[in-house]
């Protein structure tokens, strides 16, 4: 068994290392961080087949490109049909503006680039470039003003989609419900991350943010009725306003209801301890939330 482990390990990295190859051949990036990475194992046993033994790996790459034209869609276009082995979230941005960041202190790239793994060099030397440390000032100051800011949007929402279940307008109600993970989702990108995102797309903004909790992700996707109700809620987006035969039962328009009313709920919290973490850091004490994983 830990044979059969070592040489699945081994193969995936071979495997990575040749999508890697790909994406800095077709988009000749300056460097490619990894500032994230989960795998997780699947068994399957039957007394009729032989056992089969598989690995799942997600990450997040930052793409550093030398020009200010953004590429964002085209990279991870090119990630969702080359990279089989799980998923892959891909975030593109200028050196230059990159650069611009880390002087006035983001905590994000900062955090990146002193703790993220170097996987890509143009130069060819996987030599960190030197960046000097957060520094723990006005953090939770921004944090409120972000969650301030988008909460009330996704709250109200929320009650438009509660209005819409109770006039019986199912496609409407899911709609709305989008709206409001969308907020939220920007919102715990911010606060937790310090990032701003510039995509809207569901999927995305979840799978970026386990870079800090897998909470919302796993809400959403950990079983597969999860799932299934994600996947109506997604092309609700634009079916709801696009679609005329486009249909919502009543029970998934219910159960996708409490689904995000529970998300708002998760996020208040992590938004509450976290933001209760930066003003202890910005007194001296370290910034850790042992709970952003619960």
């Amino acid at each position: 068994m830990k044979t059969s482990v070592l040489s699945s390990t081994i193969e995936h990295e071979l495997y990575f290392s040749e999508f890697i190859r790909k994406l800095s051949e077709k988009f000749q990036p300056l460097q490619i961080f990894s500032f994230f990475k989960h795998s997780s194992s699947q068994k399957q046993s039957s007394c009729f087949v032989q056992k089969q033994n598989s690995s799942i790996y997600d990450y997040c790459l930052l793409v550093v490109t030398e020009t200010a034209t953004r590429i964002d869609y085209e990279v991870q276009d090119f990630a969702n049909r080359t990279y089989e082995q799980g998923s892959m979230t891909i975030i593109c941005h200028n050196n230059q503006l990159i650069w611009e960041a880390i002087d006035l202190n983001s905590r994000f790239f900062k955090t990146i680039y002193n703790y993220g793994e170097l996987l890509y060099s143009h130069c060819g030397l996987l030599t960190r470039p030197y960046v000097g440390p957060f520094i723990q000032v006005d953090g939770a100051k921004k944090a409120v003003k972000h969650y301030r800011y988008r909460m009330p949007l996704a709250e109200g929402f929320l009650s438009g989609a509660d209005k819409c279940l109770q006039e019986e307008r199912w496609e409407l109600c899911l709609f709305m419900l989008h709206q409001a993970v969308e907020q939220t989702s920007i919102m715990l990108i911010r606060v937790l991350l310090s990032y701003r995102s510039e995509f809207h797309n569901l999927c995305r903004l979840l799978k970026l943010l386990r870079s800090a909790t897998d909470q919302p992700y796993l809400l959403f996707f950990e079983t597969a009725e999860s799932r299934r109700l994600f996947d109506i809620l997604c092309k609700s987006y634009s079916s709801a306003r696009y679609k005329p035969d486009f249909a919502v039962k009543k029970i998934d328009a219910g159960k996708l209801y409490h689904m995000v009313t529970d998300y708002l709920s998760m996020a208040n919290n992590l938004c509450d301890r976290h933001i209760d973490c930066l003003n202890q850091a910005e007194t001296g004490k370290p910034c850790i939330d042992p709970n952003l994983y619960d």
